[in-house]
């Protein structure tokens, strides 16, 4: 077999310019292919040139020499994929028997339930018996009107498609579920998974749909954290990581979405991978957490442990997306925050896309960062960078 280069680390995924950033930081030499191949990530990083096709992504990755590698969002829902880029490169992560389970909402909430744990509940679309009885489907029983639902894509990813269910036709010719929907606060937990239990890293408070510039009602916007929660909270999410990670024998980074109500987490989802969420506990707690991700899934680094010592009184960091609000053309956006403190090692903006780039309605222009005492104040922050983003698009 041929050896494995301990250093270059292979980065596939959607978007890998914060992976690329966390394995900098790890010790590794980051190689990425992604859909965007932003103007920062080719400043730390290698790039393969590949498009949206997965197929002509495969061709591209298996002519590389052998490299460990990790996938970021939303290619935990090609199973297959990961299998065959595992034929050639060696995988710091889970495989496709763990995606298999932990991507089934199904499986979640029978897991949850068999370890006494809250449980959201799903239904199938397909099933007669599962249907969610409201005003607007009087056929099919006599539930409460009360009850809310959730229409998901089972291969989703960032909130896309997602929609409340109040009795329109369900879909048929692609695989959806009814979620139930839990009113509460938008919330994230990253963990390292390791043979027995699960380190829970940080929990972080999600930014989620229009309030945020997302273009859809649950679009993922952006994060901040690290956010203290109750001791109940934190133990029982503690007990979710750890009754996931042995049931499902999850190894390394995984993150779950959650919504925070009376102090029960609500699990929404499990994402097995490098999440949005790294790089913000990253700088708030000074950690190379893709260098503890490797060697929990049994790989050295050059790297372990801490980046760099954190002041003493934390603070919260967060992350934004901004999204475009009409079609048009990115400007230089790298001396936007020069004056503000901008660096490298803490960019106050990041996904840089390069000059003349024609961005479509929709999609992401960039991302924010800022640094605050206090979770509202670094939501302004987020607010005000993101405004001077747009008033940067607006320039002749």
């Amino acid at each position: 077999m041929p050896r494995h280069d301990s250093q270059r680390l292979l980065i596939l995924g959607a978007s890998t310019r914060a992976a690329a950033a966390s394995a900098v930081r790890a010790g590794f030499d980051p190689l990425c292919a992604d859909r965007f191949g932003d103007e920062d990530l080719r400043r730390i990083a290698s790039v393969i040139a590949v498009d949206n096709d997965l197929h002509r992504t495969l061709e591209a990755v298996k002519r590389l020499p052998p490299t460990p590698w990790i996938y970021t969002g939303s290619l935990e829902n090609d199973p297959k994929f990961i299998a065959s880029v595992n034929e050639r490169h060696l995988l710091l992560g889970n495989p496709r028997e763990v995606l298999r389970k932990v991507r089934d909402p199904f499986w979640l909430e029978r897991t949850l339930r068999a370890h006494d744990l809250h449980a959201l509940r799903v239904r199938s679309v397909r099933s007669s018996d599962a249907y969610v009885r409201t005003d607007h489907r009087p056929d099919v029983g006599v539930r409460s009107t009360s009850e809310r639902w959730l229409l998901k894509p089972t291969r989703g990813g960032g909130g896309c498609r997602i929609t409340v269910w109040s009795g329109q036709a369900l879909p048929t010719s692609e695989r959806f579920h009814l979620q139930e929907q839990r009113l509460g606060t938008p919330m994230s937990a990253l963990f390292i998974g390791r043979p027995d239990s699960a380190e829970l890293i940080g929990i972080c408070e999600q930014l989620i749909g229009p309030t945020f510039g997302a273009p859809t009602e649950f679009g993922y916007a952006g994060s901040i954290g690290p956010i203290a929660v109750s001791d109940r909270a934190r133990e029982l999410l503690q007990r979710l990581g750890d009754t996931l990670t042995r049931e499902a024998q999850l190894r390394g980074q995984f993150g779950i979405d959650f919504i925070l109500a009376d102090d029960i987490p609500w699990l929404v989802e499990l994402n097995p991978r490098y999440t949005a969420s790294v790089e913000v506990l990253e700088r708030a707690f000074g950690r190379a957490l893709l260098a503890e991700h490797a060697t929990a899934c049994g790989h050295r680094t050059v790297r372990h442990g801490r980046i760099r010592e954190r002041p003493a009184l934390m603070r919260i960091i967060g992350k934004q997306i901004v999204y475009a609000t009409r079609d048009l053309t990115a400007p230089s956006l790298d001396s936007l925050f020069e004056r503000a403190g901008h660096t490298p090692e803490s960019p106050l903006i990041a996904d840089i896309p390069a000059p003349g780039s024609r961005i479509s309605t929709g999609w992401p222009i960039c991302t924010v960062f800022a640094e605050a005492e206090s979770a509202e104040d670094c939501r302004k922050r987020l607010s005000s960078r993101s405004h001077a983003v747009f008033t940067e698009m607006k320039k002749p």
